[in-house]
């Protein structure tokens, strides 16, 4: 299925709005939208928003799809 925010945002982007409009919750909101886009099985978005929460939280990631 077809990304809503991949295409339209940049993390950095993404994490500014997050961080200005949620403050100290940011993080919390980001994960919400990571698992309401996986629910949905929106597996762009999901994949979006899940690596905005991992770098808020500091999580390295692999670029590996395995």
């Amino acid at each position: 299925m077809k990304s809503v925010f991949a295409g339209n945002f940049d993390a950095d982007s993404a994490i500014a709005a997050a961080v200005e409009l949620y403050g100290v919750n940011a993080t919390t909101a980001v994960a919400y939208c990571a698992l309401e886009a996986y629910l949905d099985r929106r597996e762009g978005d999901h994949e979006f928003w899940f690596r905005i929460f991992a770098q808020l939280r500091g999580i390295p990631l692999s670029d590996s799809k395995h």
